[in-house]
């Protein structure tokens, strides 16, 4: 499993109400399954665990199956809107990650997956 991460510095200002209901629906569910993702999330960083302030206000990740679906979703024509719309509700870098899934577990089943 690939995943895309983007994380959006607490420094920055950030327009929750923007991004929530303009350009969360530009990145509908249909649209994003139709570009290769398998799932989206969108989290909102509450502290970090030791007390100190968290550097990022929120973090948005795509799943992908493979390397090659995610190279299909950053070929896709659509991307650009989507990437036209960012400074609508951010003014900055995000930093952006790419990163392989090689350990995971549900309560309901266990998977693991090691290389070297």
């Amino acid at each position: 499993m690939i995943v895309l991460t983007f994380c959006y510095k607490r420094e920055i200002p950030f327009d929750e109400t923007y991004y929530f209901n303009s350009h969360l629906p530009l990145l509908s569910k249909k649209t994003v399954l139709e570009m290769g993702a398998t799932k989206y999330e969108v989290k909102k960083v509450l502290s970090s665990a030791h007390g100190a302030p968290a550097p990022y206000s929120f973090i948005f990740n795509l799943y992908f199956e493979s390397q090659a679906a995610l190279d299909a979703f950053i070929r896709d024509p659509r991307i650009k809107a989507l990437q036209d719309d960012v400074s609508n509700y951010y003014i900055g870098e995000q930093d952006i990650y790419i990163e392989e899934v090689v350990a995971s577990f549900t309560a309901s089943h266990t998977k693991k997956r090691h290389t070297e």
